[in-house]
């Protein structure tokens, strides 16, 4: 499983040298398409391409076939026009959600529900 997510800050000892770390492992602040916000490790490979506003996919799949935790990684970096169109619909989805939860709640409990 993935997602997508936009990329607010990253976190880079090798490139701020005010990060006290323990290792070299870059992190980014992710916001993603379902409003949460994450801090994310960062696959090596594009690590170093990686700035804040581009548009990633991280990948949320099982670490293992019976692990129930996800390796939550960002894996690619997008062109700023696919990621944007991604963003988008994912986001008119999120919306779509909202609204119909807004309206069921504002409808009341159902009649006859126990």
């Amino acid at each position: 499983m993935y997602h997508i997510g936009k990329v607010i800050e990253v976190i880079s000892p090798l490139k701020d040298k005010k990060i006290k770390s323990a290792d070299k492992s870059i992190q980014a602040v992710i916001k993603m398409w379902d409003d949460n916000v994450l801090i994310l490790e960062v696959n090596k490979k594009i690590a170093g391409s990686l700035l804040p506003g581009d548009y990633v996919i991280t990948d949320y799949s099982p670490v293992g076939p019976t692990s129930p935790y996800r390796k939550m990684l960002v894996t690619k970096v997008l062109p700023r026009e696919k990621g944007k169109k991604i963003w988008t619909e994912f986001q008119k989805e999120l919306s779509r959600k909202k609204s119909a939860l807004a309206h069921m709640q504002a409808s009341g409990p159902v009649p006859g529900y126990r």
